[in-house]
């Protein structure tokens, strides 16, 4: 469509508009074409309309999408020709689009005002118009799934999605010509477009694949197409190798675990539940919401604990930062999650979330909260598992105190690679202190939606460093990432858990085992959360043992990505006249080698503010042992990378070590009162008394405290099998995979 009929179809539509703000309403027919099909009925609305004035939650969610509404029928329609990338005028207009339609519709269902109607209808036509015409997208990316009205396929998908939802909001009020114009020549060919001519990501177990069942099939309920419905949710094929059914079959793992990560986790659980509530609403006999024992349920209640204090979530995989628990698409999910399980934890959520959707969930959820004392969301200590069988390693969340924010928290995570999104980081960790960062993944190179920044693509460094192991805190070994980068080594395999215990008050454990990784290397890594002295208001410790096997001499990294200012080291450091890169691949290209210390005895300490508050990283020196400071941004032209900073703990020309480390939260710093707190570790002792292929004892101590020993083991086995140990003439007995001493 050229220029010159976009500009006539944006006049006809605003003059439309204006008539009918005015009292000169069309005659529509009067044909009743059924209840609408998908998540907001007309009984809800009718209630909805009627508690806006009694329930608070109900009036200041709804307020918000009929100001958004009011705003898109004072601008009027443009549908502009499909030229940008993410991030471009005619890319972020056709978002809008949708999302002004979807607005519109609800406030037609609630107010029954034919000029919200009249406004959906006329930019339905108007797309009904202009699709039929549409190339592929002239921005698209080779060897990328393309769209028409979008660069990528995806935004096809979730364009239809919401638009299907607000025609079914206003389909009674057309006439029977519109509604077969907008059927036939816009809906007919978008489901064509997607699960014909794009049939390979229609039938791709992945987020994308997703996307595209939900919205074609919730277009076949509208629609009343059984066959459409039947490739939504079977595939193609009808076979069950594909479609909605094949999606929550391999996607997630029996804990509610999504393999992609909790960035992307995020972003699909609006078509899972969405599209599953559709299906109970049309289906109910098919009871989608107890499939694989209330899968659904568990990827609701797993979602929300994979965030922090903050409702952040853990960015790992390709995530992008500040996404939380409060986004649209979880909105949505715990809705649904609290109406079709009747889970009372989930209003907690809701109540954090502050809005309820416009929906027949969301309607029960806040006359549920309007009823019902709520209690805070609780992060809980939690294993989850990974893959589709459970089998495929997971996430550990180790947390204390649970009962109020703040928490100091740790995530070890061992699962499998994520798919296209995923991350060489096996065995990688992330340290937060009330909601903050304080060890960092990094998470994506790419600014969502910014067209400078390659129209807001992944920018060339997600792969060349936010992919590679040394953007995360993990091992490296001679400076090559695990799997040496090629994604599809590392889908086959998963680490291993050795042991877990996260239901103690004073130690949560978990100790995993990788050993594909590299061809030669075993790594095994052990996090202990320990407070030694629950009563007191000091913060816990965190205990970090990464041990590496090999039968051949390496260079091992040791990579802590920390956020903060270094306050000191306990080491003399070398800064270089300089600045070079510290290694050439790897995403080692990326770093600057800022300035370097070593030491042959002892341990090695790290001091850091992070905000106001202050912690140390302290590591015993098992040979000589290289302390090596980083920042990232080398050889990046474009300025797409943070300047962060980084710690490396290297060791070379070894065949096995461990690198035993103290994480230490201590004291504070008051910058209006100009007061500083314990500024400096309170760590005396830190050393390794013993180490065979099984056990390691470790014996650390801190100022003013008595001295203590944690014996590990480095083999699987239950917890309830019982060892022996003699260590300098003394015998140590005991159950379980650790043993905490404290040595009066």
């Amino acid at each position: 469509m050229n220029t010159t009929k976009l500009i006539l179809r944006h006049i006809c539509c605003l003059f439309l508009l204006v008539g009918c703000q005015n009292g000169d309403h069309k005659k529509h027919s009067t044909k009743d074409y059924g209840k609408t099909r998908l998540i907001l009925s007309g009984h809800s609305s009718n209630s909805i309309a009627g508690m806006l004035d009694s329930n608070d939650l109900l009036k200041q969610s709804y307020s918000k999408i009929k100001d958004q509404a009011d705003k898109a029928l004072d601008t009027g329609i443009e549908i502009p020709e499909p030229l940008d990338p993410g991030g471009g005028y005619s890319h972020e207009k056709h978002k809008k689009n949708y999302a002004d339609m979807y607005a519109a519709g609800i406030v037609y269902s609630i107010t029954k005002d034919s000029a919200y109607a009249d406004y959906v209808e006329q930019m339905l036509l108007g797309y009904a118009d202009l699709y039929p015409s549409l190339p592929l997208h002239p921005k698209r990316k080779a060897n990328h799934p393309s769209g028409k009205l979008f660069w990528q396929g995806l935004n096809e998908s979730v364009w239809l999605f919401y638009s299907i939802q607000a025609y079914d909001l206003v389909k009674e009020s057309l006439t029977e010509a519109h509604v077969k114009t907008i059927e036939e020549q816009l809906f007919g060919n978008l489901v064509t477009f997607l699960s014909e001519d794009s049939y390979e990501t229609f039938n791709k177990i992945h987020n994308h694949g997703t996307w595209s069942v939900a919205a074609v099939g919730m277009t076949g309920y509208v629609l009343k197409d059984t066959l459409l419905v039947n490739k939504a949710l079977h595939g193609s094929e009808l076979n069950g190798q594909s479609g909605f059914y094949a999606q929550l079959n391999t996607l997630f793992s029996p804990d509610g675990y999504y393999s992609e990560g909790p960035y992307y986790q995020r972003y699909a659980m609006l078509p899972f539940v969405v599209f599953a509530e559709v299906i109970q609403e049309n289906q109910p006999e098919l009871e989608i919401f107890q499939y694989r024992d209330q899968l659904l349920h568990k990827a609701i209640t797993t979602i929300f604990q994979l965030t922090t204090d903050s409702g952040e979530f853990y960015p790992y995989n390709d995530a992008i930062k500040d996404k939380d628990f409060r986004s649209r698409e979880l909105v949505f999910a715990s809705n649904i999650g609290f109406t079709r399980y009747n889970d009372s934890t989930l209003l907690s959520v809701i109540k954090e979330q502050n809005m309820v959707t416009i929906t027949n969930a969301g309607l029960k959820s806040a006359i549920a909260l309007n009823k019902e004392g709520v209690n805070d969301f609780k992060r809980l200590p939690k294993l989850i598992r990974d893959g589709a069988d459970g089998a495929s390693g997971g996430l550990a969340l180790l947390r204390m105190d649970t009962s109020k924010k703040g928490q100091f928290n740790a995530v070890l995570k061992f699962a499998t690679h994520g798919m296209g999104h995923g991350h060489f980081d096996r065995l990688s960790l992330m340290v937060y202190d009330e909601g903050r960062e304080v060890l960092q993944d990094y998470g994506a190179a790419r600014y969502l939606n910014v067209e400078s920044k390659r129209g807001g693509r992944y920018l060339p460094e997600n792969t060349s460093f936010a992919k590679q192991s040394i953007a995360h805190n993990t091992l490296i070994v001679d400076e090559t990432s695990h799997y040496n980068g090629n994604r599809d080594d590392a889908e086959k395999f998963a680490p291993q858990l050795l042991y877990a215990d996260l239901e103690s008050e004073s130690v949560q454990i978990i100790s995993v085992k990788e050993t594909t990784a590299y061809d030669d290397v075993v790594l095994k890594r052990t996090i202990a959360m320990i407070d030694l002295d629950s009563t007191s208001s000091k913060n816990p410790m965190l205990l970090d043992v990464f041990r590496v096997d090999s039968e051949r001499s390496h260079q091992y990294d040791l990579n802590y990505q920390y956020l903060g200012q270094l306050m000191d080291t306990n080491y003399p450091l070398k800064i270089p006249k300089s600045l070079n890169t510290l290694g050439h691949s790897s995403g080692y290209q990326h770093l600057y080698k800022t300035a370097s210390g070593s030491l042959a005895d002892g341990f090695g300490r790290l001091t850091f503010l992070n905000q106001n508050k202050f912690y140390s990283i302290s590591t015993v020196v098992n040979g000589r042992t290289d302390f090596i400071l980083t920042e990232m941004g080398a050889t990046d032209p474009d300025f797409n990378l943070r300047h962060d900073p980084g710690y490396l703990i290297r060791r070379n020309g070894v065949d096995a070590t461990s690198f035993v480390s103290i994480i230490e939260p201590h004291g504070s710093i008051d910058p209006r009162l100009e007061t500083v707190q314990s500024p400096n570790s309170n760590l005396e002792i830190l050393d390794i008394d013993y180490e065979d292929e099984n056990y390691m004892v470790i014996v650390f101590q801190f100022k003013n405290q008595l001295k203590h020993k944690i014996i590990l083991s480095f083999k699987e086995s239950d917890p309830t099998e019982a060892h022996e140990l003699i260590l300098k003439g003394e015998t140590f007995k005991w159950k379980g995979n650790y043993k905490l001493i404290t040595i009066n």
